[in-house]
């Protein structure tokens, strides 16, 4: 009596090769069905058929390979890093001391980032542009010498700073032409840096400064921790920052956002409090859920390096402040979350407010 021969699995042409080969490496005969013998490659549904006393043996070899695909690759071990966008200004150049001994503590790797301005061709008719455009890449080669030169003054003046440090960091400079918050977002997203250290204007500044701010820009859209320094902040060494306020309102987002923070800040050996900014109305269903956190950070953390607070007050933005200056804060820090349009026209986002309100650090994690 002949052997039954059945399929054992339908597989794209490459993977049906693959299987076969294994299965013939410990002696299970087998074929294929549905091979397109001219264009092999483009064969889909390749049935791999063997005799059914086999299938025992053969199940195992099939699992074993099916499991391997489904196992994720091991992801290639890179030093830490930090992104430090730049615009050669005063308030730019805090910012980089400020990530340059951040990523000492840390032992990460510093990119240095500039973006210069790429001016846009018309597309109005050539006899209506033609005399603004004529000088179009005589432009954009003053604006490139430009930002090369200033990238080299930053670049002396980190230099300087990093052989001061005793262990120097290893830092990296990094020129592009376009957009400044397209590209600092585009080029995060394949540095994949711990955060991004961005300077930022003050609040005396023009409205139209303040709306149009690439630091307000990249808090809104990257997917990384961003870390805005005010301009009117005083550095004085990491060594001065030694208590940091997250702002909670018991989302599932904040539990991730505390482990990155707790990971970010150790090495400064700051202490951590959690606080919820409470209404009266509201303040028996937020003690409850202030215990719940307690709960879940007791568990988690050491109980000296994170605590947790609730304040009670009515206005969310004056409790902040009146709270970081009451207990000497040195660094603020909350999770953005996401809003639809019409929300973000009606009301103005917190990460916008606080950053132009305020003389104090902002670390910014995106829900």
């Amino acid at each position: 009596m002949e052997e039954k021969i059945i399929t054992l699995a339908v597989l794209s042409f490459e993977k049906a090769h693959i299987l076969r080969s294994l299965l013939e490496s410990e002696g299970i005969e087998c074929f294929l069905e549905n091979v397109n013998l001219v264009q092999g490659a483009i064969s889909s549904g390749v049935k791999v058929r063997i005799g059914e006393g086999a299938l025992e043996n053969a199940l195992p070899i099939l699992e074993g390979m099916m499991q391997e695909e489904l196992e994720p690759a091991e992801e290639e071990k890179v030093p830490p890093r930090i992104l430090l966008p730049v615009d050669f200004s005063d308030y730019s150049k805090k910012a980089a001391v400020f990530a340059l001994d951040w990523a000492n503590e840390l032992n990460a790797e510093l990119t240095v980032f500039h973006t210069y301005f790429n001016p846009i061709v018309s597309t109005m008719p050539f006899s209506d542009t033609f005399a603004f455009e004529a000088n179009t890449e005589e432009m954009v080669m003053e604006l490139e010498a430009k930002a090369r030169e200033g990238m080299e003054d930053m670049k002396a003046y980190l230099n300087k700073k990093n052989e001061a440090l005793n262990k120097p960091v290893n830092l990296k400079m990094e020129l592009v032409k376009g957009i400044a918050e397209d590209e600092i977002i585009k080029y995060s997203k394949l540095y994949k840096p711990l955060v991004i250290i961005m300077g930022t204007r003050g609040a005396d500044r023009k409205a139209m400064d303040l709306i149009g701010s690439v630091t307000a820009e990249v808090m809104e859209n990257a997917t990384v921790p961003v870390m805005a320094i005010p301009e009117d902040f005083e550095y004085n060494g990491l060594g001065a920052f030694t208590n940091l306020l997250y702002a909670t309102d018991f989302q599932e987002a904040d539990f991730k956002s505390l482990e990155r923070l707790e990971q970010l800040i150790k090495p400064l050996n700051m202490s951590i409090t959690c606080a919820h900014v409470s209404s009266h109305e509201h303040s028996e269903w937020d003690e409850v859920r202030m215990a719940g956190l307690k709960d879940h950070i007791s568990q988690k953390y050491d109980d000296k390096a994170i605590t947790c607070d609730l304040i009670e007050h009515e206005d969310l933005f004056v409790a902040i402040e009146g709270y970081v200056r009451d207990k000497n804060v040195n660094m603020l820090s909350f999770t953005r979350r996401k809003r639809n349009f019409i929300s973000r026209i009606i009301n103005p986002n917190m990460a916008k407010k606080m950053l132009f309100h305020s003389t104090t650090p902002l670390l910014v994690f995106n829900d």
